[in-house]
């Protein structure tokens, strides 16, 4: 089985060479693969097969390559295997469309049905201008109906391959900040070009000028096409037509400390365009700037440190360290108050435990919010942390401040880049992305949202507060408390469920599985849940049932069959004990499952007495 299925990753690089001087990019092959696995039937997340792919940066062409293979050669009827793809994190499978946890948000993620008759099946998957990153690939056979087939019984086997094939860029050209870049586009060979974005950008500008044709002006027709960006599957590149001279696209929210792909692309058949093009960016809202002095630093982390242990179970006050700490924040949020337009939050980022990270500003729980200019908060997702549940809670801290009707907090979560100009009617996302919207207020002073699988990327909250009149009156700033962390699973699965920890080579994630017929991403889903009478009642008679092993017992003993009478005490006790854990009511496992061996080895030596008896 080994030679049939490629095993490890293959990399194989191809360099197509082109002439230096006309124009064009070079290009380079780039083959992977991962070893084949059985596919299974879907009861929860852990039979789906998951795969990790990386795509490089300035890659042109993605295409993938799956193939299942079915080992047996007994008539099983045609099979539809089901795959997913999804960019930064792993696929939100859920094929028996089971409800979601309140206020747990997902999208649904690309799907191909692929249908399996024969012994070898394979398909194909081609993405232009993919985004860089890891990429995620799953796939599992249909829902599983619950039917147990008996061991042995001849069955079909079904082995899933995915392979991918890149065509990357080596030397794409620069865009430069102000400067006027001149290019070609044809049909065949589109312009492709790459910008850095910086931090703290507020909004990118493109501009194509100077259209020309190989056959002098173009009769003021352009006849190119512009795309900014990469395609996620969820999100595509923004895309202008040309028309006239020129033309132009402006990102009002750019992606952050990234390269920006641009390309720049002929519209009509057998028509060289030669053109200008010219980007510019505006850093109109950077905060003012800490300095280089690390003692600030180390003084934060220890105040930080006494914040935590005097919010440990059974201390509930601040410690005199921290309070000082806060007054010290506070003076110096009135020096940033005037010359910036945003207020730049630093977090603390900690590794609590394995899918465990906690995010917490290091300036206190409290952070002040007002209606002169956004407060911030970045957080780095890394992918280490993307098979995980992230968790947003927001808190309008009222103790001291009374917030009237017309006045509330407008808050957004978003990735890429924050959302800096805040209000009712502007919708909470970027130009890439979209983004999670809050709205806190007397009524409602507190939001919560859960996203499994998050991908990997700086994740920004910002949060303004908004007044109906253009004057808060008294109430200029308020304190909300954000309380951003990731967790294995979306509130530990609940009570009908257990957080599993799963493994795909060496990338760790998490799902629930769900017991007493609970269903959903975090077991809450009740629409086929047995009754808590139903399984009360499965469970005494499961266990009392052994009360039988009694009269065989007290015969035994009355015929000296004292080996044979502890053979019996020894299989109706560990019955007893481990057959409530069999079953899905969780409340009634009397013993752990590590010691199922005993009832098996007391059921051989069982077996073996009763040869003896047979023998004598």
């Amino acid at each position: 089985m080994a030679a049939c299925f490629l095993r490890g990753v293959l990399l194989v690089t191809l360099t197509a060479w082109t002439l230096a001087d006309d124009g064009q990019l070079t290009f380079m092959s780039e083959l992977s693969s991962k070893p084949a696995q059985t596919l299974s039937k879907y009861s929860w997340y852990g039979n789906v097969r998951l795969q990790r792919f990386h795509i490089p940066e300035e890659t042109a062409i993605a295409r993938w390559l799956f193939s299942v293979t079915k080992v047996n050669n007994f008539h099983c009827g045609q099979k539809n295997v089901t795959i997913q793809i999804r960019w930064g994190a792993p696929p939100v499978v859920n094929p028996i469309s089971s409800v979601f946890p309140n206020a747990t948000m997902w999208s649904p993620c690309l799907s191909l049905t692929l249908p399996v008759a024969s012994q070898s099946t394979t398909t194909t998957f081609n993405l232009s201008d993919p985004s860089p990153g890891d990429w995620y690939v799953t796939a599992h056979l249909p829902v599983d109906d619950g039917r147990i087939e008996q061991k042995g019984l001849p069955s079909c086997s079904y082995f899933f391959q995915p392979q991918l094939s890149i065509r990357r860029a080596v030397d794409t050209p620069i865009l430069q900040q102000g400067t006027f870049l001149q290019q070609t586009a044809t049909p065949d060979s589109p312009t492709r070009l790459k910008l850095y974005v910086p931090e703290f950008a507020s909004s990118l500008s493109i501009s194509v000028a100077d259209c020309s044709s190989g056959e002098g002006t173009d009769g003021g027709n352009c006849s190119l096409v512009l795309r900014l960006g990469s395609s996620s599957l969820q999100q595509s590149p923004v895309t202008v037509n040309c028309s006239g001279t020129g033309c132009s696209a402006v990102l009002s929210n750019p992606p952050w400390d990234s390269w920006l792909r641009v390309v720049v692309e002929s519209s009509q058949d057998n028509r060289t365009v030669t053109f200008s093009i010219f980007s510019n960016y505006t850093v109109g809202c950077k905060p003012k700037s800490v300095g280089l002095n690390a003692d600030d630093d180390i003084r934060k982390l220890r105040g930080n440190d006494s914040y935590s242990n005097s919010t440990s179970p059974g201390n509930g006050s601040l410690s005199a360290d921290m309070v000082s700490f806060i007054n010290e924040s506070t003076s110096l949020y009135a020096l940033l108050l005037v010359p910036a337009c945003v207020w730049n939050i630093p977090v603390l980022y900690e590794e609590v435990d394995v899918l465990s990270l906690r995010y917490t500003p290091v300036n206190g729980p409290n952070v002040s919010v007002t209606n002169t200019h956004p407060t911030m908060l970045a957080y780095p997702l890394h992918t280490q942390a993307t098979g995980g549940t992230l968790n947003l809670q927001l808190t309008l801290n009222t103790t001291n401040v009374n917030l009237g009707n017309s006045s509330s907090v407008v808050a957004c979560l978003s990735q890429g880049a924050p959302v800096l100009y805040l209000n009712h009617s502007q919708p909470c996302r970027t130009d890439f992305f979209g983004g999670y919207g809050f709205l806190l207020n007397a009524s409602v002073p507190k939001a919560v949202v859960r996203l499994p699988f998050p991908q990997s990327a700086t994740w920004y909250l910002t949060m303004q507060l908004m007044c109906n009149s253009s004057d808060c009156g008294n109430t200029s700033a308020v304190h909300v408390v954000p309380e951003f962390f990731v967790s294995a699973c979306v509130e530990d699965c609940g009570t009908y469920g257990e957080c599993r920890l799963l493994r795909s080579y060496s990338y760790l994630y998490s799902a629930c599985v769900c017991k007493a017929g609970w269903n959903g991403w975090g077991c809450t889903d009740d629409s086929t849940a047995q009754s808590y009478l139903r399984q009360l009642t499965a469970t005494l008679l499961l266990t009392l049932s052994n009360l039988f092993f009694l009269p065989v017992i007290v015969v035994a003993i009355k015929r000296s069959y004292f080996t044979e009478a502890s053979i019996y005490i020894f299989t109706m006790f560990f019955s007893t004990v481990t057959n409530p854990a069999l079953r899905t009511f969780s409340t009634s496992c009397i013993t752990a499952y590590i010691r199922f061996e005993a009832e098996f080895l007391s059921g051989e030596c069982l077996q073996a007495s009763f040869a003896v008896l047979a023998i004598q």
